[in-house]
């Protein structure tokens, strides 16, 4: 009988584990334009929002925004942040949502309300409302990365062109290790993941991943519609 409690606290100990919580997560992406907007930051309501997630440490942008090269390569490593309305006829009411890639829902804040009729201060003064209520999620980000989902992606189906590029380390993190390419003196930044024989990086300014095959090192990316790789001299 202890032997069966202990399986089943073990199982519910692993599911719990492998849901994802809001703490998971330290980026997040806000449309530019919502469901009841007529035009793209209406009321100033998407950078409103923006700027306050900045404020929490969230890396944020809205989808109308420059976005950093490969921000959106892989987007189960960020949040969606969507502000939702539930007016009637005399009332505004707001909320915002914080969902997963797979459109879960990790955090609501709570639906705040006004009977202001002019409707630039009527979002305004329910947004402020709703978003003071975020510090119920008690978010502390968890340091949860996501470099092997997307390993794991960059990896499948790739069809390998070599060229040699020869590198040299330099420094050794917790996180990372730090190369140099002798050529051109371009740092290269190889993030780690739970395979050692597999990083994340970025080179050259393109994403990619850093492989180990067969005692050879290989910085493997999209180059258009095909993928290239890149021999590198490295020796970890």
């Amino acid at each position: 009988m202890k032997k069966i409690i202990f399986l089943l606290v073990m199982l519910l100990s692993l599911i719990a584990s492998s849901q994802s919580s809001l703490n998971d997560y330290n980026m997040a992406i806000i449309p530019a334009r919502f469901d009841f907007q007529k035009e793209d930051n209406q009321y100033r309501i998407n950078s409103t929002i923006k700027t306050f997630l900045q404020q929490k440490g969230f890396e944020v942008y809205l989808t109308s925004d420059d976005l950093p090269e490969g921000f959106m390569d892989y987007n189960c490593n960020k949040l969606v942040v969507k502000a939702i309305e539930e007016n009637t006829t005399f009332v505004t009411k707001l909320k915002v949502e914080f969902r997963d890639c797979k459109g879960k829902l990790l955090f609501a804040t709570d639906l705040a309300e006004t009977r202001e009729k002019v409707f630039a201060k009527a979002y305004n003064q329910v947004l402020l409302k709703t978003l003071s209520t975020f510090s119920k999620a008690n978010y502390r980000y968890s340091g949860k990365t996501y470099f092997d989902e997307e390993a794991d992606e960059k990896i499948k189906n790739r069809d390998v062109e070599n060229v040699s590029v020869e590198v040299v380390k330099k420094e050794i993190n917790e996180s990372y290790v730090r190369v140099l390419n002798k050529t051109n003196q371009k740092e290269l930044l190889l993030y780690r993941t739970s395979n050692p024989n597999v990083f994340l990086s970025i080179y050259s300014g393109s994403n990619g991943i850093v492989v180990s095959k067969e005692n050879n090192w290989f910085f493997e990316y999209i180059d258009g519609d095909k993928t290239a790789s890149e021999k590198l001299d490295i020796k970890l």
